[in-house]
């Protein structure tokens, strides 16, 4: 099993498929954070601080779902190779 779960993952990683910045939703969350971090850095005003707080919650919550769907592809891909759902 071990040696199954390795060969996958090594598969999804050259494949691209665990690839967080393919997800649309993740690339725009990451460039606004950028924008505003930078904006906060360069200009020194703590008010921008709550913008930045904004930006980091959309950029964990598509991080998350683009994780989430990747353990579900991962998921149903094990669930094949062990038999289905009836082999637990």
């Amino acid at each position: 099993m071990y040696h199954y779960i390795n060969n996958l993952y090594q598969l999804e990683l050259e494949s691209g498929r665990l690839d967080f910045e393919s997800d649309l939703g993740y690339r725009e969350a990451l460039r606004c954070f950028s924008v505003q971090y930078e904006d906060i850095y360069l200009a020194g005003d703590p008010k921008l601080c709550e913008a930045l707080f904004s930006s980091c919650f959309d950029l964990e919550y598509y991080a998350s779902r683009a994780a989430f769907s990747y353990g579900l592809r991962l998921g149903i891909a094990l669930s094949r190779w062990g038999g289905g759902l009836s082999a637990l």
